[in-house]
Formats: C-alpha cells, sequence, structure tokens
C-alpha cells in the first residue's frame, strides 16, 4: 500500500508542471504567437521543430540561455522553461504591466519594462528584483548593446541609455513620440529606431543616431510605420506593418531591397543568411534571402505571430 501511495506522489509531483517537445537543435528560430498563445520552433530550411500551446494570455517572450521566458501585460507572474527539455523551470512574480523583456548577459540579470511604473526592472538568476530604475512614460521596446540598455519609452520623446552595472541613467536622446522598434548597426556604431506614428499622422521614417554622441546622424524612409528590426553583416532590415512591406538597408544606409511582407508584420529576424518576417494578420511565416529579400517559401505558423528569437549556437 506504502509503494503505491509513493507512486502515486512522484506521478502528481511528475505532473505539476507543463513539460512541452524539447527542441535540440543548435540553430532555430523561435516564433511567438498571441491571438492563441503558443511558441513554433522554426530550422533554418523552414522545418517546423517543435509546437508549444499555453492555456494563459502570454503577450511576450525573451530567449536566453536556452530557456524562454514567457511574460503577459496583464500577468503578475512569468514562467521560464527549458528549450532543449521542454519542461518548465520556473514561476517568477513580475510587476502587472510587463511590456518588454531584455536578457543582460555581463550581470546575468533580466530586465523588464513595466508600463504601470515607468520603470525598468531588474531580476536576477532565480527571479528575484534587485533593483527598479525609472525611465519615461511607458518603457516598451529594450535592446542590451555593450553594457548599456537602450529603452524606448512609447508615450514620451526620450530613449534612455542605462548602465547595467550601475542601474542608472547614463544619457537620454531625443526621440518622436510613439517610436518603436530598435537595432543597432554595429558596423556603424549606430542606433537605428523605428515609429509608429501618433493617430492620422503614420510613422515613415527611420531615425539613426551616433551611439558614441547621441545625436541624429541621418534617416531612411521606410513607410508605412517601420516597427521591427534585425541587422546581419552591416545590412539592416525593417519591417513596416503599415505597408505589409520589408526593407533592406545596405551599410550605406542606401535601399537595396524591398518586397511585400505577410500580412501585417511585427517581427523581422536574420537565420543564417536567410530573413525571417511574420505576418499577424495572415498568421504565415516567410522567409527571404538575405540583401536580395527574394521569397524562398512561406508556411503556416499560428495564430497571431508577433515576435520571432533567433538561435545560432557558438
Amino acid at each position: 500500500m506504502k509503494s503505491i501511495i509513493l507512486v502515486m506522489l512522484l506521478l502528481l509531483a511528475g505532473c505539476g508542471r507543463a513539460a512541452f517537445e524539447p527542441v535540440h537543435a543548435d540553430k532555430f528560430a523561435a516564433v511567438l504567437t498571441i491571438k492563441e498563445p503558443g511558441i513554433t520552433f522554426i530550422a533554418p530550411d523552414g522545418t517546423i521543430l517543435a509546437e508549444w500551446a499555453f492555456d494563459e494570455p502570454y503577450t511576450g517572450s525573451l530567449l536566453f540561455d536556452d530557456k524562454m521566458l514567457l511574460y503577459g501585460t496583464e500577468l503578475t507572474h512569468a514562467k521560464l522553461y527549458s528549450v532543449e527539455t521542454g519542461k518548465e523551470l520556473a514561476e517568477w512574480e513580475v510587476p502587472k504591466g510587463v511590456t518588454g523583456a531584455a536578457y543582460v548577459k555581463e550581470t546575468n540579470e533580466v530586465a523588464l519594462s513595466v508600463k504601470e511604473d515607468g520603470a525598468v526592472h531588474f531580476l536576477n538568476s532565480e527571479g528575484r528584483e534587485t533593483k527598479k530604475t525609472r525611465t519615461g512614460h511607458y518603457p516598451m521596446t529594450m535592446l542590451e548593446y555593450k553594457g548599456k540598455l537602450y529603452i524606448i519609452n512609447y508615450r514620451d520623446t526620450v530613449l534612455s541609455e542605462l548602465d547595467v552595472h550601475t542601474h542608472r541613467i547614463t544619457r537620454e536622446f531625443a526621440i518622436p513620440t510613439s517610436s518603436t522598434g530598435l537595432a543597432v548597426n554595429k558596423e556603424k556604431n549606430e542606433l537605428w529606431v523605428g515609429g509608429h506614428g501618433v493617430g492620422a499622422r503614420a510613422g515613415e521614417t527611420i531615425h539613426v543616431y551616433s551611439l558614441e554622441t547621441g545625436s541624429l546622424t541621418g534617416t531612411a524612409d521606410a513607410p508605412v510605420m517601420p516597427i521591427a528590426f534585425a541587422s546581419k553583416s552591416g545590412f539592416m532590415y525593417a519591417a513596416s506593418h503599415g505597408s505589409n512591406k520589408l526593407f533592406a538597408f545596405d551599410p550605406e544606409r542606401k535601399l537595396a531591397a524591398q518586397t511585400d511582407a505577410p500580412a501585417n508584420p511585427f517581427a523581422i529576424a536574420v537565420l543564417g543568411k536567410t530573413v525571417l518576417s511574420a505576418g499577424y494578420d495572415s498568421g504565415t511565416l516567410s522567409l527571404y534571402e538575405e540583401k536580395t529579400l527574394e521569397k524562398r517559401k512561406t508556411i503556416n505558423i499560428g495564430k497571431g505571430p508577433f515576435m520571432i528569437f533567433v538561435e545560432e549556437g557558438e
């Protein structure tokens, strides 16, 4: 009788946390869908490696160290999963109103932008909050680069630069209100900032800032509503969800190619030599040749693809 009870307890313990199909590939893209919350893992050739489905309203995710962190703007917890095993690792208590996340490798911290208090919250590897830094109105898009965390404050005209070691604001960039989308051109040491626009005035222009001086050094046209970026080998790629277009810019910021995107694209990424873009309305993911944006193939990905994360191994 005791042995039966022990077996039942072990089974209950094993069922306590969800587990999904593991992903053993070194190179893959992970696509987060939010109409029907889930993640689809894609091989470089477009083959589906695994599909995870969730029963909670996740609106964002973060891929780091072979783990996926899932969060939602209306949730007060986030869940951490292992990509390699598919198992849930932990549940973290987080503030309500999380709009974005970034991993800070130098300090092994996760930074969460929170709209409710206009601050970035830093969590350690155990999910415990260690620091909170106020930035501006509605911090959202974030990017870490060379010991600095760059945060777009969506309902403000300020982009905050934060030192990841001191957790203090070190500099502010003047940006248009309703900016969204952020990328670094490493070869040029530039910060590219996209724009959604306000009301009837849709954003059409990408603003480019010098990371050395913080000043605006140029612009690039990508109508309408350029809101997502990816970079590779000096080329910058932009997705404009107002016009359903993708743009490729060469290292001199000149337009090298443009093409149609899947309907209502919110995300773009580069995996190897392939550019990926997902259509929120079409529920599809398209694969393109780098630099030329010649389409290779399109696959169904699920309802409401919203973010794309890339893992390319060491």
